[in-house]
């Protein structure tokens, strides 16, 4: 059902204008759509995925909006059937108030919103253009283990030359797999990826020998 009205956030005015022109018109307007009119529009690139961290507050929201009004439909069903009885005395304070900022929202937080946005803005201006599906990995991995881990793993492809998808994914498998949750274990680990290369640096390895010493 369609709605008048909705509560924009103000982490998601400054997670969107961070991003290109192009892309902050995309944004407004999915947000848009899908907040008033319940309507999701097809994006791509970094516009889905700030969508996708903005979507479950956006359908809380929604859920606590559409409860509210069944409540609020309830309450003035009741008094109608005591109007007959006795005169109700409805204290105001009582009705059920049609608005989603309260503790029960989803946290969104600023921090979410603002890390997955440094990753994706790192790797397409370091690695390549963000595609759905590249999109879709990092953000997954910056919930798991945060923006510190991610851009690190970029930073490791840069350095490599090695500016994959698979390569950086090979990287946090391995720390996922190792249990590394911080940077400084994370440094600590690449270091002895370093010093084990250099033990071996005679071998000609391939992308893809290169790659499993991560993934193993």
């Amino acid at each position: 059902m369609a709605r008048d009205s909705f509560i924009f956030y103000r982490s998601f005015y400054e997670a969107i204008s961070e991003l290109p022109k192009e892309n902050q018109a995309d944004t407004y307007d999915a947000i848009m759509q899908y907040a008033l009119n319940q309507k999701e529009i097809e994006l791509t690139g970094i516009s889905k995925a700030i969508f996708s961290l903005v979507k479950p507050q956006l359908d809380a929201n929604y859920k606590k909006y559409e409860n509210g009004k069944q409540k609020k439909s309830k309450k003035k069903e009741k008094v109608k059937q005591n109007e007959s009885k006795t005169e109700t005395n409805v204290n105001e304070n009582e009705n059920v108030n049609v608005n989603e900022n309260d503790n029960d929202n989803v946290n969104v937080s600023d921090s979410c919103v603002d890390g997955l946005l440094k990753v994706t803005k790192f790797y397409e201006q370091n690695i390549n253009l963000l595609t759905p599906y590249t999109a879709k990995i990092l953000e997954d991995f910056t919930e798991e283990l945060g923006q510190d881990l991610v851009i690190y793993a970029m930073q490791i492809a840069c350095e490599n030359n090695k500016k994959t998808i698979s390569y950086i994914k090979a990287i946090l498998n391995n720390w996922t797999k190792a249990n590394i949750k911080t940077l400084e274990e994370a440094k600590r680990e690449n270091k002895k990826k370093v010093n084990t290369d250099k033990q071996i640096e005679q071998r000609n390895y391939t992308e893809d020998e290169f790659e499993s010493l991560y993934a193993n």
